[in-house]
């Protein structure tokens, strides 16, 4: 379970699961209610505005028909996270395809940017490390937003992304490193 979560909080989000597991739509929406929004977010920073939503509907509803399945309920917040971040994969690696194809076609494209919604930011301080979030690789920006935004542990990243900790420790760092290097270079101009 999360860190930042009490041991009472972790065994009311198992019985939430439980009960969902049994049926109960009431639990299942409440488990909606608690992490949509999370998911639906850490969405926004894989793949963009544009698809965000669809995307997310899909994950919910993948959520509902397999939480019968999971059968460690300690375990929904990494199931979770893995549900979405696989659904954010699929999505890319079609538009990828698809992509590919367009630009045989046309003869170029342009890349998306991926905005990331930090939290008591200024507009300017927000667009600034959106702009900084969406220059890193696809697995370091992945790490970045399960780490800061969802507030993760090492262990339940390396769960969800499918990498070692130490793997998941590497990624943080480069992309410390290089967050780094954009925002000296931003305050420079």
């Amino acid at each position: 379970m999360p860190e930042h979560l009490s041991t009472s909080e972790q065994i009311r989000l198992q019985f939430l699961v439980l009960r969902t597991q049994s049926g109960d739509e009431r639990a299942f929406s409440q488990l909606h209610k608690e992490f949509g929004d999370r998911t639906f977010r850490y969405l926004l920073g894989l793949v963009g505005d544009d698809v965000a939503s669809d995307i997310h509907q899909e994950v919910w509803l993948a959520v509902y028909k397999k939480i019968s399945g999971l059968a460690n309920p300690a375990a929904f917040r990494t199931w979770l996270y893995q549900i979405t971040r696989y659904r954010a994969l699929d999505y890319l690696r079609a538009s990828k395809r698809r992509n590919d194809v367009l630009n045989d076609l046309e003869g170029g494209g342009d890349a998306a940017e991926i905005p990331v919604e930090p939290v008591e930011m200024t507009l300017s301080e927000q667009s600034v490390l959106e702009s900084a979030v969406s220059q890193l690789p696809a697995s370091q920006r992945d790490a970045v937003i399960l780490r800061y935004w969802e507030e993760m542990s090492y262990v339940e990243i390396a769960l969800v992304v499918g990498c070692s900790i130490g793997t998941v420790r590497s990624r943080l760092h480069h992309a410390k490193l290089k967050l780094k290097t954009i925002m000296e270079d931003v305050a420079d101009v």
